[in-house]
């Protein structure tokens, strides 16, 4: 006869008072053991509903977040800091979004937690806050289908002390919340490319791009830029072969680079309030490259090179940088029009690659100017063997595009 395990067919046992007391002890250990583990998940449900907020602080820069459009998505691109005021030090370990409409209805939620190994949190350099500190996170949830409205947006951030560990990735001790009501921005000026010969994003202002990285809790950030990030919504441009290579041979000869001394040109109408020319190039000695000798007081020159900057007269101002010395065609004062040649791509200040940066802000001043997006007219999309003609839109790192001259 063959051995059947207990509980499987144990109806197959001839009746004794035996095996009933001892099913009839099981069932109830049973339910005692389900009320016991209920109870507690109920109690633990009880206090996070009830967990004291955390002792943080949360700051939005800006303070109201742009609305960034393409085709039918949607960007917000912003800054939280988040301090610690407390006494203890606080580990984050989830960010929770939360989108409603107009009438206050839920549209979209999401999780970034420590599920995963990796998990999507380490996507986030710095999660750990001592006591007095503080810590910049680029926000995690940047682009949406046009169907949202993005009308009020809710983050909540999870915390618990260093020493606690989490039971479940749902498992928090305190949680500090912050909404903020997007805008939609359209641009007020009409723009169209600096460059007319066919370029590429080198590096735009998506989540990776370098113009997007830069911490609003870092000190020296804080000094350097004390108003918000004017590179926020910025381009690195590099005119390229029909290949969509950026140079021959090796890179480390500036001549070398299919953009360099390309023209670069008005964006749009305006008056110049900034233009410098007497800017030294760098140079490469090997693969380092060796800046110009400039004073460490003259921040423009060190950090713009050679630039121009535009007031559109609206409250947007162009900015050109890194321009070839004696290339620059204008002076501060002048009235240019679209279309006008206001100087070169070159090699100067603050660049490893000859380049132009393009970026539309609120204020003259790049130290004191928070990004605006840019939307510009009349230009065309190269995809591969194909192209798609714009009338107006936005590009960012990657796109390879071109003024539609037709």
């Amino acid at each position: 006869m063959k051995a059947i395990p207990h509980g499987i067919c144990n109806a197959s046992r001839p009746t004794s008072v035996t095996p009933i007391k001892n099913e009839r002890h099981n069932f109830w250990k049973a339910v005692f053991f389900t009320v016991i583990a209920g109870t507690a998940f109920l109690l633990l449900c009880i206090v996070q509903a009830t967990s004291p907020p955390a002792a943080v602080k949360v700051t939005v820069k800006p303070e109201r977040p742009l609305i960034e459009r393409r085709d039918t998505l949607q960007s917000i691109n912003f800054d939280f800091v988040l301090e610690n005021t407390g006494s203890k030090p606080l580990h984050l370990n989830r960010i929770e979004i939360a989108i409603f409409d107009s009438d206050g209805k839920l549209e979209l939620r999401r999780e970034l937690d420590e599920n995963g190994h990796p998990s999507g949190m380490t996507t986030i350099e710095t999660r750990d806050l001592p006591a007095g500190s503080a810590i910049g996170i680029f926000n995690p949830f940047t682009t949406f289908g046009d169907e949202i409205t993005l009308a009020k947006v809710s983050y909540t951030f999870f915390f618990n002390e260093s020493d606690y560990r989490t039971a479940t990735p749902l498992d928090y001790q305190f949680m500090a919340e912050v909404t903020v009501t997007p805008q939609q921005y359209i641009g007020k000026t009409e723009l169209v490319l600096p460059v007319r010969a066919r370029t590429i994003v080198f590096d735009g202002h998506d989540l990776y791009a370098h113009h997007r990285r830069l911490n609003p809790a870092d000190p020296e950030v804080r000094k350097f830029l004390p108003s918000g990030n004017a590179d926020r919504y910025a381009y690195d441009l590099c005119p390229v072969n029909p290949n969509g290579e950026m140079y021959k041979d090796t890179p480390y000869e500036k001549k070398n680079w299919y953009g360099y001394g390309v023209p670069v040109y008005a964006t749009g109408n305006g008056r110049v309030v900034f233009a410098v020319n007497d800017v030294p190039e760098n140079s490469y000695q090997y693969k380092k490259v060796i800046y110009a000798d400039l004073p460490q007081t003259d921040k423009y020159k060190r950090s713009n090179g050679n630039f121009v900057v535009i007031d559109h007269g609206n409250g947007e101002y162009s900015h050109f940088d890194h321009m070839k010395p004696g290339s620059v065609r204008v002076k501060s004062g002048d009235q240019v029009k679209q279309g006008d040649q206001i100087g070169a791509i070159g090699f100067s200040g603050d660049a490893f690659i000859p380049h132009l940066h393009y970026m539309l802000t609120d204020n003259a001043d790049p130290f004191h100017a928070e990004g605006l997006p840019s939307y510009f007219h009349n230009f065309r999309r190269i995809l591969g063997s194909s192209t798609r003609d714009v009338d107006k839109g936005q590009i960012d790192s990657g796109d390879i595009v071109e003024p539609n001259t037709n």
